[in-house]
């Protein structure tokens, strides 16, 4: 039996979601935004993976070096949901309140539109990492 503190992946099969979606939920519309706040001649680079939570009603996307609370849409308003209807009520991507976080988060390949439920504080280290670690902070490539 999983304990709260295990490593927990559920892969998500029924859930795929637009390859674009970053873009569709302003994700990388906000970060840009930021940069331009903190006058940065950077632009953002968008990464592989993407994480999605929400804190209360508050939608939340992670991604790299990225914690960005989202403007509530129909698409993202949908999500939590989709995956208890998915889960047949046995997860969640939604904490209690502003000032918790959920069990599990999303995480969106945009690659191919994949999802999969993740331990929060696994999947966020996953999204958050700009390279792959092992466990000892090495990659070796086995």
């Amino acid at each position: 039996m999983a304990t709260v503190t295990d490593n927990v992946l559920i892969p998500l099969p029924d859930l795929t979601l637009p390859k674009e979606f970053a873009w569709q939920v302003r994700f990388v519309a906000n970060v840009d935004e930021q940069l331009r706040r903190l006058r940065s001649s950077g632009h953002f680079q968008p990464p592989r993976f993407f994480g999605y939570f929400f804190q209360g009603r508050r939608p939340v996307g992670v991604a790299g070096n990225w914690v960005v609370t989202l403007d509530p849409s129909p698409q993202l308003n949908a999500l939590p949901s989709i995956v208890e209807r998915l889960t047949h009520g046995l997860y969640t991507i939604t904490s209690e309140s502003l000032e918790s976080v959920p069990d599990f988060i999303l995480v969106h390949d945009s690659l191919d539109g994949a999802c999969w439920l993740w331990r929060f504080s696994y999947g966020l280290r996953f999204v958050e990492a700009s390279e792959p670690v092992s466990r000892d902070g090495n990659f070796n490539g086995s």
